[in-house]
């Protein structure tokens, strides 16, 4: 344990390099999503790739809480970090196959990871009852919630989707249930733990982007279309780097108690998710943009584009309004509006649907900074206030 212990030392640090290793593992179990939406032969690939990447951030949220109070400097955090991480990348490796024979092996190492980070936070927990108080709050509901995802694995269809889905809503219930605790949270760690895995996600959409291209020739309409969607991508930076991500550090930073917990809770481990997911989709679609520009947009992809920068959108609003109170509207429009041309655009091409969303996001950007926000939580100082 170090003096960057949040409770011990109360001072913020930045991310270290073993975390920014440990995250890199998560590189691979995305492309493994993006790999399994392509491949899903279901009636829903989207709301299966979904599913998989909650539980996915879920673990990877609970080892961010962790390393957020233990710190990463002693060589017992580096061992116990690699060794999650040598875990996490066979649980990586069954994601394909994760709801099919590989199930068993999908559900062993995730409940391997959940119980690791769980036994120590409470072995590091063990002289702050404050904080093994509020560990208590979560933790019974979280370990039964990775447990019936165990036992889910290990049965056939529909048993398997009914115990992972209950598993996940005991998840979500025992977040509710951790909000009564008083958590140490290094607010801006914390903060660009969480930022960094949106890198992560944006990353992918690169990815995509440049390994459908690589198999084209360089023409006049693959260029172009590589541009286009290389637009969306940044937009979606953007829309998350520019004003919200800054909004919401600065609010965190004013926080103190339970409400610092909870904000942590609520605006970066609940709904990041929903964000990442929909950076998620938007790599999926943007593999189809570069491959078929010419050809009409196939449902799935088209579906995943819409939805998925609509998500990112909604999202970033109620991170934004948790934040500032401030609702921002362009946002909201931005995302009905990329919805609608999901639901009427079935005939474009794959590039003018694209061509569409990039022009919608860039005239909401250009009017958030003709329009300047307001917050409700500031003061005449302009400090962002906690709310009572």
């Amino acid at each position: 344990m170090t003096d960057s212990h949040p409770v011990r030392g109360g001072t913020q640090r930045n991310a270290s390099t073993i975390e920014l290793f440990f995250d890199l593992v998560y590189v691979f179990a995305i492309t493994q999503v993006v790999g399994f939406i392509h491949g899903d032969p279901s009636v829903y690939p989207l709301a299966s790739g979904a599913f998989l990447l909650f539980l996915l951030w879920w673990t990877w949220s609970i080892y961010a809480w962790t390393t957020n109070w233990t710190g990463t400097e002693s060589t017992s955090i580096r061992l116990f970090l690699l060794t999650a991480m040598g875990v996490t990348l066979l649980m990586a490796l069954a994601v394909p196959d994760a709801f099919g024979d590989g199930s068993r092996w999908f559900a062993v190492t995730y409940f391997i990871v959940r119980v690791l980070a769980a036994g120590f936070y409470w072995v590091a927990s063990k002289d702050f009852p404050e904080q093994r108080a509020a560990f208590f709050t979560f933790f019974p509901m979280s370990f039964v919630a990775a447990f019936l995802v165990l036992v889910g694995g290990f049965l056939a269809a529909p048993w398997l989707a009914v115990l992972w889905i209950g598993g996940a809503a005991l998840d979500v219930v025992s977040v509710v249930f951790a909000g009564k605790g008083t958590w140490a949270v290094d607010a801006k760690h914390f903060a660009e733990r969480n930022g960094l895995f949106v890198i992560i996600a944006l990353g992918e959409s690169i990815v995509g982007i440049g390994l459908a291209a690589r198999s084209e020739a360089l023409d006049p309409v693959l260029i172009p279309t590589v541009g286009i969607a290389f637009i969306v991508a940044a937009a979606l930076w953007w829309s998350y780097f520019d004003r919200s991500a800054p909004h919401a550090e600065s609010y965190f930073l004013s926080t103190e108690g339970q409400e610092r917990g909870r904000f942590a809770r609520d605006a970066y481990s609940v709904m990041h998710y929903p964000l990442v997911v929909g950076i998620v989709f938007f790599a999926v679609s943007a593999e189809d943009v570069v491959a078929h520009p010419t050809e009409v947009f196939a449902h799935t992809s088209r579906l995943a584009m819409s939805l998925g920068v609509a998500l990112v959108l909604v999202s970033l609003v109620v991170i934004v309004f948790r934040s500032t109170r401030h609702v921002a509207v362009a946002r909201l429009v931005a995302a009905f509006a990329v919805m609608l041309l999901g639901w009427l655009g079935g005939s474009l091409t794959a590039g003018a649907f694209t061509t569409v969303v990039a022009a919608i996001l860039l005239i909401t950007l250009a009017s958030e900074h003709l329009v300047p926000w307001t917050s409700g939580r500031r003061s005449e100082r302009g400090t962002l206030q906690p709310r009572a």
